[in-house]
């Protein structure tokens, strides 16, 4: 028995192992508000990519790429062998198994590259929020979808792959990954592990930090798309005395002319003002209007008007909250469709994260 799959490499395969399996729970299975778990699954996936791309280059013999068989002939005759049931047996990854690698490797950059963007983009959050708009956002998380969908394929193939080598072949390629030990006379699968071990240690630490560190310092700078801004006392005290007081970017310019200037009727109240106060709250709203902000809710909701004004009408804002039982809105601590804050702890500031949604214990249709 000889060592062929180093220790650095077996824990990198089994972290990415519980890495992926979280983000496809998060991601495919768990209301939008379990973004931050999703996110946080991202980031070790970025880490460990990170590392494994490193690792291909400065880890043991058959740790490094430049020993996958990735000639399409012999991908052609490891094939046709398998289909006779004669397969050659290979040290380190079969040309199948090397391919599969490769594709799993692709797919995970382009999984994490897209979820970054997207989270920039859509949500102001992340390492490229500072750089990332709406549009790049919207788009990325389209492409990380067909991107996660390709990945279930993928590691099915490599599972039914794996299925084939350890039931039909009785080729112990889970043990092996376990152990890292493998029937082999080639020398160079005796490498010292401990050796590896250590160096893998290095470059890991190494990598965290660097990423941290970079990341943290890009993700201080203030989002492209979102920015803070004072809400005037008369809005709050006006506005706010009956329902929440909206942040300007879920209405356009228009809109908020149309609601401010028929006051007298505001849908079916009488909420009239004096001049001064409608003139500042009115320029107030008009400023930073949906227009001037490239987040989600002011793409999405903000920017999209109807005869009604209401933003509860926008086809968006009822496909978002389809699935909301209206008992949900009867609650004392919601009380209505239009109060944002009930379940959006962050509506005041107009960011609308997802992962600041919190539903009323026992609320979930």
């Amino acid at each position: 028995m000889t060592r062929v799959w180093d220790l650095p490499l077996r824990l990198f395969h089994w972290a990415m192992v519980v890495a992926v399996v979280v983000a496809a729970i998060t991601g495919f299975l768990t209301p939008e508000w379990w973004l931050d778990l999703h996110s946080v699954a991202g980031y070790a996936l970025g880490v460990l990519l990170a590392f494994r791309l490193v690792w291909g280059v400065f880890g043991s013999p058959y740790s490094r790429f430049r020993s996958f068989p990735l000639k399409l002939s012999d991908l052609h005759q490891h094939l046709i062998s398998v289909l006779h049931r004669t397969p050659r047996i290979f040290v380190g990854h079969n040309p199948a198994g090397a391919w599969m690698i490769v594709v799993l490797l692709f797919l995970l950059v382009a999984l994490v590259i897209t979820g970054v963007l997207a989270l920039g983009g859509r949500e102001n959050l992340g390492p490229l929020a500072f750089v990332t708009v709406y549009q790049i956002g919207n788009i990325s998380r389209e492409v990380h979808e067909i991107a996660a969908l390709g990945l279930l394929w993928a590691v099915a193939i490599h599972l039914l792959g794996v299925f084939v080598d350890t039931r039909i072949f009785k080729h112990p390629v889970l043990a092996v990954m376990m152990i890292g030990n493998k029937m082999s006379s080639d020398k160079r699968a005796n490498g010292p592990d401990g050796t590896h071990t250590a160096r893998g240690a290095v470059w890991f630490a190494s990598i965290t930090g660097l990423l941290i560190v970079v990341g943290v310092a890009m993700a201080s700078v203030t989002p492209s798309g979102w920015r803070n801004i004072q809400t005037p006392a008369d809005y709050v005290a006006e506005c706010g005395d009956c329902h929440d007081a909206y942040h300007p970017s879920l209405r356009t310019a228009a809109a908020w002319r149309s609601v401010m200037n028929g006051l007298e009727n505001h849908y079916g109240e009488d909420a009239s003002l004096d001049e001064g106060t409608i003139a500042d709250i009115r320029a107030y709203l008009v400023e930073n209007h949906a227009g001037t902000f490239d987040t989600e809710v002011a793409n999405r909701i903000g920017r999209i008007d109807t005869p009604s004004f209401r933003m509860t009408d926008v086809r968006r804002w009822k496909k978002q909250h389809r699935d909301i039982n209206e008992s949900v809105y009867r609650l004392k601590s919601v009380g209505s469709k239009v109060n944002c804050q009930g379940c959006h702890k962050d509506a005041e500031s107009g960011r609308f994260d997802d992962d600041k949604i919190h539903l009323p214990s026992g609320d979930k249709s």
